[in-house]
């Protein structure tokens, strides 16, 4: 058995002497610069020539005329559209632009409508209508184109929000302005109103003491009204009593007249019954007289004496009599012939006091709706008197009111006075917050950002390519041990990487124009993952010849969605976030972007760490299997 250094030359000499071999390893060192070279070459700033991408522009605006302007803010937009190379404008018709983005002319189109204009003018409308422009993508043709499409239109409509709202700020202002002076002229009305308020409350106040010392007045005339209502009523009665005695009396008068005819006839029978009894009165007394004469022993008779008395004092009573009856028999002649005057009397005054009964009716209800109304008066008395004691509370608040509107109108006046319109400011309240971005570890293209992930897929992939045209499971003879043979075998791997690296580092810095922050860190970092990259194809072709690079495939596949490479692994499926700690790429990444952009050096020795945990226990596990190999080792050839 050939000893370990000379079995390690022999399998060297005979790779050598293989003229179709050392190509294949000469082209397999060039897959990774040729695998990552060319697509960082490619996409390296594609962001700095969308101006090629040829993009529809339709506008179909009618420009407006409102308050004195006409505006055509369809027209101004594509006349900033030309001014801008953005993207490649193309400015043509509705029916042109559909037709283009079916036919793949264009990647998408921004219709401008017939209204946008008049969308405008509402801006100050009780109900504004927002201004739109509708963007047709051909989404199919390039999803990226599309996310770019999205950004350029955002950032016209976000210009054209900007313009228009500095426009609405500076008509804001001029009301303002407007407003300031009114306000002025509302603060100085304020004051007149203040002192206006002040005089009426004055008077109010006035008004008020006057009403109320009239309060006893009305008072009075209200117990009066309701006095007169009350005597106009007992006249009411009284004058219906009096009304129907005197109709007793009219119709009384009638046997009054027979009455006084047949008194009359009576009185003067009577008066002449009187006349006999005073002449026979007369004749006794002389009777009398003559008898006692004649007989003066009687003289002194008590009863004789009783006797001529009282004959005496009945002619003298009688005489009196006559001349009564005399005089009344007169009268009733008298009343007898004035008897048809009375009655005609009696009737007028019946009428009279049907009258008289009828005012007093007439009176009574008067006096009660004069009752009714001057209690009213008083009642409306006392509710004016408490309304004008309202009134004169709310002209105390109204002045108390007037002097804060004055103050906080002529406040107003003075803020708005502070206002200084200028352009700035509408700039300013159009676009209030600024995004003032401060990059840490700024990347200066899209390639430079990509490039960590490409760089380790191009490795990875350079190996795997290698386990295609190098044999890594048999040797050119039989293997003195495992261990020799699996570091003979690394030997050419190592070698294969080390000119990987060199040829990938070299043009992607000095031809590219990639640019890490430590040169040589990114050298000896590309190395050390081509050699775990080496040693994890060995392990996985060694252990499963074509079956091994399967799973190296498959491994692969997942090592492009579960790294980080191009979206953080956040966004992910949950099942591609758990097996991200497990794939070497997923350090090699984070280690390239460390020594390319961010200086984090502690991150890069912990990547380092781990990716040599990778490789010396591939190599090892390698070791163990081709040392249980070695029993029975197929020779090349044979």
């Amino acid at each position: 058995m050939k000893s370990n250094l000379a079995w390690f030359i022999s399998e060297w000499k005979s790779v050598l002497r293989s003229p179709m071999l050392c190509v294949s390893l000469i082209g397999v060192m060039f897959i990774p610069v040729l695998y990552s070279g060319m697509y960082l070459w490619a996409f390296w700033d594609p962001y700095a020539h969308i101006e090629k991408i040829p993009v529809a522009v339709v506008n179909e605006d009618h420009p407006v005329d409102y308050e004195g302007k006409t505006y055509a803010i369809g027209n101004d937009l594509t006349d900033e559209l030309k001014k801008d190379h953005a993207f490649d404008w193309a400015f043509i018709s509705r029916e042109q632009a559909e037709q283009g983005l079916r036919s793949n002319d264009y990647y998408f189109s921004i219709m401008i409508p017939e209204d946008f204009s008049k969308r405008a003018t509402t801006l100050t409308a009780n109900q504004p209508t927002p201004l739109e422009l509708t963007v047709v993508s051909n989404e199919g043709l390039n999803y990226s184109v599309f996310k770019i499409g999205q950004s350029g239109v955002e950032k016209i409509r976000l210009e054209l929000s900007n313009q228009l709202s500095e426009n609405y700020a500076a008509t804001i202002f001029q009301q303002l302005e407007q407003l300031k002076n009114g306000l002025q002229q509302a603060s100085g009305g304020a004051a007149d109103l203040g002192d206006g308020l002040k005089q009426l409350s004055a008077g109010t106040s006035q008004l008020l003491g006057s009403v109320k010392g009239q309060q006893d007045a009305v008072s009075k005339l209200d117990e009066g009204g309701a006095s007169l209502k009350e005597a106009a009523s007992k006249l009411a009665a009284a004058s219906r009593q009096l009304q129907t005695g005197a109709a007793e009396i009219a119709r009384g008068m009638a046997p009054f007249g027979k009455g006084l005819s047949t008194a009359a006839a009576g009185g003067k029978k009577l008066e002449q019954a009187a006349g006999q009894l005073a002449s026979g009165m007369q004749g006794i007394n002389t009777l009398l007289k003559q008898f006692i004469s004649g007989h003066p022993d009687l003289a002194a008779d008590e009863n004789m004496v009783k006797l001529s008395a009282a004959a005496a004092k009945t002619s003298a009573g009688l005489d009196p009599l006559v001349k009564g009856l005399k005089s009344l028999n007169t009268g009733v002649a008298e009343l007898s012939s004035k008897e048809g005057q009375l009655a005609a009397g009696a009737a007028q005054i019946s009428g009279k006091l049907r009258e008289l009964s009828k005012g007093a009716s007439d009176l009574s209800k008067g006096a009660q709706s004069v009752s009714a109304g001057i209690h009213e008066i008083r009642e409306g008395w006392d509710g004016l008197i408490g309304g004008l004691e309202k009134l004169s509370e709310g002209e105390a608040k109204l002045i108390e009111g007037s002097s804060q509107l004055g103050s906080s109108l002529s406040e107003g006046a003075d803020q708005l006075s502070r206002l200084h319109a200028s352009q700035p400011l509408y700039e300013m309240m159009a676009n209030p917050v600024r995004l003032k971005e401060e990059s840490i570890n700024k990347l200066p293209n899209y390639g430079t950002g990509m490039a960590p992930f490409f760089l380790s897929i191009s490795l990875y992939v350079g190996a795997l390519l290698l386990s295609t045209v190098f044999p890594l499971r048999t040797p050119a003879s039989p293997a003195p041990s495992g261990f020799i043979w699996g570091l003979t075998k690394y030997s050419f791997l190592a070698v294969v990487s080390i000119v990987q690296v060199l040829l990938m580092s070299l043009i992607i810095i000095h031809a590219v124009g990639l640019h890490p922050l430590n040169q040589p860190y990114f050298v000896l970092f590309g190395l050390l993952a081509s050699f775990v990259f080496m040693a994890l194809i060995q392990l996985l072709v060694t252990a499963g010849d074509n079956v091994g690079r399967f799973v190296a495939v498959i491994l692969l596949v997942l090592q492009l969605t579960a790294t980080s490479g191009t979206f953080p692994v956040e966004l992910g499926p949950q099942i591609l976030q758990r097996i991200h700690a497990f794939l070497p790429v997923s350090y090699t990444v984070d280690g390239f972007r460390n020594i390319i952009s961010t200086g984090d050096y502690g991150l890069v020795r912990m990547d380092s760490l781990i990716l040599l945990c990778f490789g010396a226990g591939a190599l090892v596990i390698t070791i163990i299997l081709l040392s249980l190999y070695s029993r029975g080792t197929p020779v090349e050839g044979k």
